[in-house]
């Protein structure tokens, strides 16, 4: 089988290639598991309805020229171009390179059966277990996917308790917003457990007991929102993140290129960062589709990313880790740098004003 561009990754960053792609007239082959499927449902609004959101069905594909393998790439040549996937083997011209994170649990005793509700697949078991009324719910974790999926199910009613070795959910993000989710957690009903290290959950019948130095936790259901890790690389021995040139080609491979959440990203203001959130992804797949079809300039995509908890969201543009210094102003929570450049601004639920946001990062 031939494909003048082989996406290997279906996801968000994998169909923002291949519908860029078509847009240029190239023909792309978009190669992995099921049809592409929106991620930011997968946490909130997609938990609530206990159903996927596809971001194109098997028409939508054909109207668009975006060819589709429903298979896992195993084996990879990426020098020559050359895949096997399922047991088909794909000759390529180019390969993008779209292989999202593994969110597989910790290696913790017990953990390994808990709802991974990150990925299609196991959002899809967690809504099933959730029929049937209210549920005693443990939610492992308190970052994104934690705090989201734990205001989410406690708004359908459920008994949530999250927990988390650190010490107040959003803990790696700057101030105001670990209080903001704690607050809103806290009004919703949701128990926060910090400072837990878990030790085992222990399957009881139908119900689990999560362990962790210092107490027990009876659950229903126990949810494992414990972050993504770059998945493994058919064809490279780095499992990521992927470092590549401004047109997020993999240095040594004319051919071959990363997106999405597995790569470093080169941006043209910020210059190096890791930013694995759908925005960026779609970002990174047009930007590989603009390269290829030799019509790319600099990745210049301002880093943006957004949260519901519950009633409340949260919304940021800008680049939080080169903020030095942070301060109210005008409503907005605005980071500068160490030259006194607004680089990031943060706005808590007044959604209208990200658009003053946008500007002020940009200098507009």
């Amino acid at each position: 089988m031939r494909a003048e561009v082989a996406i290997v990754g279906n996801g968000v960053a994998g169909y923002a290639c291949a519908a860029q792609l078509a847009k240029h007239g190239l023909r792309p082959l978009l190669i992995g598991r099921g049809l592409p499927v929106d991620r930011p449902p997968l946490t909130k609004s997609a938990l609530a309805a206990g159903e996927l959101r596809l971001l194109a069905d098997e028409a939508k594909l054909a109207e668009r020229g975006i060819d589709r393998l429903d298979a896992i790439v195993g084996e990879a040549d990426l020098a020559s171009g050359r895949l096997v996937a399922g047991g088909t083997e794909v000759e390529a011209a180019a390969v993008v390179l779209a292989p999202g994170l593994s969110y597989r649990p910790p290696p913790v005793p017990g953990l390994e059966g808990a709802f991974v509700n990150a990925t299609p697949g196991g959002m899809t078991k967690l809504a099933a277990a959730l029929v049937g009324g209210r549920k005693q719910v443990v939610v492992i974790g308190a970052g994104f996917l934690g705090v989201e999926t734990a205001a989410t199910l406690a708004g359908q009613g459920h008994a949530v308790t999250a927990v988390d070795m650190v010490e107040r959910p959003f803990d790696k993000l700057h101030d105001p917003l670990p209080a903001v989710a704690s607050t809103t957690l806290d009004e919703l009903g949701v128990r926060f457990v910090g400072g837990a290290t878990i030790d085992e959950v222990r399957a009881d019948g139908d119900q689990a007991t999560v362990c962790y130095k210092g107490g027990e936790l009876r659950a229903d259901v126990v949810v494992a929102s414990t972050g993504g890790r770059p998945a493994p690389v058919p064809g490279l021995a780095a499992r990521g993140p992927l470092e590549v040139d401004a047109s997020l080609r993999i240095p040594g491979m004319d051919a071959v290129y990363a997106i999405g959440d597995a790569v470093v990203v080169p941006h043209a203001r910020f210059g190096p960062i890791v930013f694995p959130h759908w925005d960026m992804g779609i970002g990174t797949g047009e930007h590989a589709a603009d390269a290829i079809a030799g019509v790319a300039g600099e990745l210049d995509r301002l880093p943006y990313w957004w949260s519901d908890i519950g009633p409340r969201r949260i919304a940021e543009v800008g680049w939080a880790d080169a903020a030095v210094e942070w301060r109210d102003e005008d409503g907005l929570h605005v980071g500068r740098d160490a030259d006194g450049a607004i680089v990031c601004a943060t706005v808590v639920d007044e959604p209208r004003r990200l658009r003053d946001a946008r500007k002020l990062v940009l200098g507009a």
